[in-house]
């Protein structure tokens, strides 16, 4: 009994005198190391919340916390301790500073000691030659609006496992990813007369969207690589044959080095008619259909196709004739997704109601763009349009001073006039009888249809509510199904999907369209994984990837729904 009396006595009088400390395994070391950061607290009854984010300044958090508790008895008194353990990587060379950190321990707080650590090698130097990361570019100086083609690689002449990483991000530019492989492939290369094996890690497009010098920020995986331990050379018991069975695994965070790319700004006078668009184009106009009526919608598209920053300009402002009501374009954009270079056809498809009969001309459509390559603006123009309008026979009247809007009105009110003198009938007693009786069984009849109705919608709820609780496992089915041969792109065996678990009427869907459906449903990342894969596997089902890979993207689309039937309430 006193022992607990004089535990709970020395556990209660050591709240008051915590101690924090913090330390490293290494205060010395190269750009390519990682760091054992802890923060020790000493006689506290939990572990503190410490905020690193001043850590991110000249390190990268690699991993942690990790936690781990160790009670000690010295000369008749407990010592207990907590430690919380990271690990960091630092994001340069020179000599950096970890910070004093805060350290809350319920209602108070500590601060730990600062870490001063030598940090040796170069960013733009691989420190260690046996494997490193490159970032290469097409281009180190572009226009505004210019694409710039960015590519890290890795090299190694050891075996190494990479773990998942995340790309930095690129501040003042517009980017578009062209290459993100599930599984890096290597091919043998020679460089500098040393042989190497090099992959492709990640592949995007920068455009940038400002004129200034711009740092590209290193890119930083994590790596683990073999190394043999030491031994004694001279024992016998050691051969070549063992050497495998002293090997450890180092683990290792390498980081590609900076890149600058300085960016031109548009030589002077920008045209008019410029509103961003760079690269090389061609413009072209079509309608829906050769001829429409008065009053009935035909659809205007205007197309531009080239290879550039598609999706960053539009279309200089024209006018339609005052002839023609118009409503505002629905944009689009097609994207050649197997190549590096940008290209694809960006589209506006608007919406036209003719008011008069005949020939109306919608005049050419005119923009200008710079083109990077010969360092000129050109300006490219459509053909005109012409839509011949018929008019509808039996119109007792020429609509030309009036809007749609009106025109249906006006029509809807003439068609009700009537110019025919009323007739008017004396009601005998069996008239008014059967009046009444009428009246009398429409009022009986009143809930049929209501019933009717009832019935009907709750059949089409349980059913499309039952399509829904079921739409993982038919697509599952679909997937086992496919025959081989002549498989079903994945893409409609998603969209299938979607029809099913959102009671959509259709499913006739497209990346853009699955986009807009499911942006705040499931999170961002789920999001961009499965737009990317539809991309991808409909580039397999036209041939464009190995069927060795076919299994691979099968079993990723499965995965895909699985995690999204999770965040679909």
């Amino acid at each position: 009994m006193y022992r607990v009396i004089l535990y709970i006595f020395l556990n209660l009088s050591t709240v008051y005198c915590i101690q924090v400390k913090a330390y490293v395994d290494k205060n010395k070391c190269s750009i390519n190391d990682l760091i054992n950061y802890k923060i020790e607290l000493q006689d506290a009854n939990s572990f503190g919340d410490v905020n690193i984010e001043q850590l991110s300044k000249y390190f990268s958090i690699i991993s942690g916390p990790s936690q781990q508790t160790s009670m000690q008895w010295i000369n008749g008194s407990v010592t207990n301790s907590r430690i919380m353990s990271w690990s960091i990587a630092p994001k340069k060379a020179g000599k950096l500073t970890i910070p004093a950190l805060t350290v809350s321990v319920g209602k108070k707080r500590y601060k730990t000691n600062q870490i001063i650590i030598q940090v040796i090698g170069s960013n733009n130097k691989p420190t260690d030659l046996n494997v490193f990361i490159t970032a290469e570019l097409d281009k180190e100086k572009a226009y505004l609006g210019e694409q710039i083609t960015l590519t890290y690689k890795i090299y190694k002449k050891i075996d190494i496992s990479i773990e998942p990483f995340e790309v930095p991000e690129f501040s003042g530019f517009w980017t578009e990813e062209l290459y993100r492989p599930n599984q890096i492939k290597f091919k043998k290369v020679d460089l500098n007369g040393v042989r190497y094996q090099v992959g492709t890690l990640y592949k995007v497009a920068l455009f940038p969207i400002s004129g200034s010098e711009y740092v590209i920020n290193p890119l930083a995986i994590k790596v683990q690589t073999q190394k043999k331990r030491s031994r004694r050379n001279k024992d016998p018991f050691f051969n070549p044959f063992f050497d495998s069975f002293f090997t450890e695994t180092e683990t290792k965070v390498l980081r590609s080095p900076e890149r600058k790319i300085d960016v031109k700004n548009f030589p002077e006078p920008r045209p008019g008619s410029f509103t961003g668009a760079v690269g090389s184009f061609k413009i072209n106009t079509s309608i829906d259909r050769d001829s429409t009526y008065v009053n009935e919608a035909i659809t205007f598209r205007v197309s531009v196709v080239g290879t550039g920053n598609l999706g960053l300009f539009t279309l200089p402002k024209f006018n339609f004739s005052d002839q023609i009501d118009q409503f505002p374009p629905k944009e689009d954009f097609e994207k050649n997704v197997f190549r590096d270079a940008l290209s694809g056809t960006m589209s506006w498809e608007y919406i036209l109601v003719p008011r008069i009969s005949g020939k109306i001309s919608i005049p050419p459509v005119a923009m200008t763009y710079f083109d990077p390559n010969i360092e000129k603006w050109k300006k490219i123009s459509s053909g005109s349009t012409i839509i011949p309008v018929i008019k509808i026979k039996g119109r007792i009247f020429d609509n030309s001073g009036l809007s749609k809007k009106e025109v249906e009105l006006l029509e809807r009110d003439i068609n009700y006039i009537s110019t025919s003198k009323p007739v008017w009938t004396k009601i005998g007693e069996n008239s008014l009888s059967k009046i009444i009786l009428l009246y009398l069984v429409s009022f009986l009849l009143v809930p049929v249809p209501l019933v009717f109705n009832s019935i009907l919608g709750y059949r089409l709820n349980s059913e499309t509510a039952r399509a829904s609780r079921n739409a993982l496992s038919n697509a599952r089915k679909k997937i086992k199904n496919t025959e081989v041969d002549s498989p079903i792109p994945a893409s409609k065996i998603i969209f299938s999907y979607l029809k099913d678990k959102l009671q959509l009427t259709s499913d006739n869907l497209d990346p853009i369209v699955v986009e807009g459906l499911l942006t705040g449903v499931i999170d961002e990342t789920l999001l961009n994984d499965l737009i990317n894969h539809l991309k991808v596997f409909d580039g397999s089902y036209y041939g464009q990837i190995n069927d060795n890979n076919e299994a691979d993207i099968v079993g990723k689309t499965i995965e895909l729904l699985e995690k999204i039937e999770r965040q679909i309430k």
